[in-house]
């Protein structure tokens, strides 16, 4: 399922692959590929949120090859999951989802590249979730579901923004989005992608 997910949104050859995504909306669509590998890997939504903000934090401080931006993200995943996950996929299952487009080696090699230049960023915006809040949040949906749907305007504020946009704007606009999204119970076809790609809240627009 991941492999097909991200031919389709290159929409090219295998061969060409690397280098389209490049094209003018090459972050969205990377992103966006990256939280379905999030999800089919059942990592959680804080992985997703550092692993954009460390894609961030090396691409926009560093130069680099246009044609390693996918090999960027997916190392930023591996280097997120590692910080936040308890469970790790093994470095196969990245190469994976790539159709084999990348190597164990490339990974591990690129892994050092952003740790070597890279200031990884420890505050994302979830973590200014608490609890109390999706307690007192005025909604027909269980409190994991909120959470969920936090998480999802969370990516979706974070997919529109960039490093030097501040965290905690991001947490206080993801909110916003989610009170909208609960009291009018629609969304935006780019709120849409995230909500229907999250195992939790992928039928709620039914």
């Amino acid at each position: 399922m991941i492999k097909k997910a991200f031919h389709d949104i290159t929409n090219i050859s295998k061969r060409n692959i690397k280098l389209t995504i490049y094209k003018s909306s090459h972050r969205k669509k990377l992103i966006r590929w990256l939280y379905e590998v999030t999800r089919d890997f059942m990592y959680s939504q804080s992985t997703f949120g550092m692993t954009v903000l460390i894609l961030d934090s090396y691409t926009q401080k560093n130069s680099f090859d246009l044609s390693n931006y996918q090999l960027l993200g997916l190392t930023a995943l591996f280097i997120a999951a590692k910080l936040e996950e308890k469970n790790l996929k093994s470095i196969i299952d990245y190469v994976d989802v790539t159709d084999n487009l990348v190597t164990p080696k490339e990974i591990l090699e690129t892994e050092k590249i952003i740790l070597l230049n890279t200031k990884i960023p420890f505050n994302i915006p979830h973590s200014y979730l608490k609890i109390w809040y999706l307690e007192k949040m005025q909604s027909e949906y269980s409190t994991v579901i909120c959470r969920e749907i936090l998480f999802c305007c969370f990516a979706y504020v974070m997919e529109k923004s960039n490093l030097n946009t501040n965290m905690y704007w991001i947490y206080l606009e993801g909110i916003r989005q989610a009170e909208v999204f609960l009291n009018r119970k629609n969304a935006s076809e780019d709120l849409k992608f995230y909500l229907n790609n999250n195992y939790i809240t992928k039928n709620i627009l039914n």
